[in-house]
């Protein structure tokens, strides 16, 4: 599995945005000026932790220097009490984004089938409504924005009941692009995830905030 900051990086070889990040050395006793304000979310980077927030490996809305090496502090202590196995020496930063609603976005290797490329409400909808979509990868963008209409937790972002509209647009160009992991070359990708794809307002694009991409073994 890579770390997130790597996947990250495979995400933008895709043509994905991302939220911007930096790695910082979890043992730091003094904070670093950071590229981007505060508020920050700072989250363990291990390519041994596929969900973080299940470990507590996640703070949210981190606000200055001294809540950054808490919040790090935080997490060394979280992941060390709940997985004994794994020690965090980087941690990643991000600027906290918002934006009008939150997509899953995945892809993954079915033994029977072959590749698949999947779209569903993101965040903690997922699990809530437990819809989905899913089309043999690689898709094209028409096959695309047939998959995100097909997810009824996604019409807020159609503008449903005078909702501002989402860059669906956007979401559906990186339906495409994600699901190009089909073809591309280099190390073979058994796995990948975006949750949550922020979705912005019409025009405004799409960006990723958290990812997890497993290779073939």
């Amino acid at each position: 599995m890579l770390d997130e900051l790597a996947a990250y990086k495979l995400m933008e070889r895709l043509g994905i945005a991302c939220a911007p990040a930096v790695a910082l050395d979890a043992g730091i006793a003094r904070a670093p000026a950071l590229p981007f304000p505060y508020p920050v979310a700072v989250k363990a980077l291990s390519a041994k932790i596929a969900h973080k927030t299940e470990i507590g490996g996640v703070v949210l809305g981190v606000g200055d220097d001294a809540a950054l090496l808490a919040a790090i502090r935080r997490i060394r202590d979280a992941v060390a009490a709940r997985a004994t196995d794994i020690r965090i020496d980087r941690v990643l930063v991000q600027p906290m984004v918002s934006g009008l609603g939150e997509v899953l976005v995945g892809y993954r290797i079915d033994p029977d089938v072959g590749p698949l490329v999947m779209v569903a409400a993101g965040g903690v909808f997922t699990e809530i409504y437990r819809d989905r979509s899913l089309r043999l990868a690689p898709v094209d963008l028409a096959i695309a924005q047939e998959m995100i209409a097909e997810v009824r937790g996604l019409m807020p972002l159609a503008g449903f009941r005078g909702k501002p509209m989402g860059d669906l647009d956007a979401l559906a160009r990186a339906i495409v692009a994600l699901s190009q992991l089909a073809s591309m070359d280099g190390p073979p990708v058994a796995e990948a995830e975006i949750n949550p794809l922020i979705v912005l307002p019409a025009g405004q694009g799409v960006v990723a905030v958290d990812a997890l991409v497993k290779l073939m073994v």
